[in-house]
């Protein structure tokens, strides 16, 4: 009869924890929730972004909208087991060619399999052998 007080141990502790907390997949990794908010791409692929007109996105929680300008191009996006996905999304922009960096910030959100919080707390996606770090605004 003392086992079923201990199974039940585990999930009232489950029940106390905050409906707000962030969701984890482990190893630094974050879920859609804890994405959500307004960041500026401080990097692509480990350079720094260097043109006139910064680069920022906008993460909701099955969303990634970037802008440059004029140009915009978005990803819908889910988390399956730890893994990202991520799909292009039709968004209305101007007809100008994307600058290298925009076509680099394009191709790493393209490319993510995964997401995960940086040491000085900033978002990196990652997969393919590319990268885009963001940070908020």
């Amino acid at each position: 009869m003392r086992i079923l007080p201990m199974l039940a141990l585990p999930l009232l502790l489950a029940a106390c924890q905050p409906a707000d907390a962030p969701v984890s997949a482990g190893d630094g990794a974050v879920a859609g929730p804890d994405l959500t908010g307004e960041y500026r791409v401080a990097s692509v692929n480990g350079a720094s972004i260097d043109q006139p007109e910064g680069v920022t996105a906008t993460v909701t929680a099955s969303r990634i909208d970037v802008r440059s300008g004029c140009i915009r191009f978005a990803f819908d996006y889910r988390m399956e087991g730890g893994a990202l996905t991520t799909m292009d999304a039709p968004v209305a922009s101007c007809r100008r060619g994307l600058t290298p960096a925009e076509q680099s910030v394009r191709e790493a959100f393209a490319a993510a399999t995964g997401v995960a919080r940086t040491p000085a707390n900033g978002v990196q996606f990652t997969g393919g052998e590319r990268s885009v770090t963001l940070f908020t605004q």
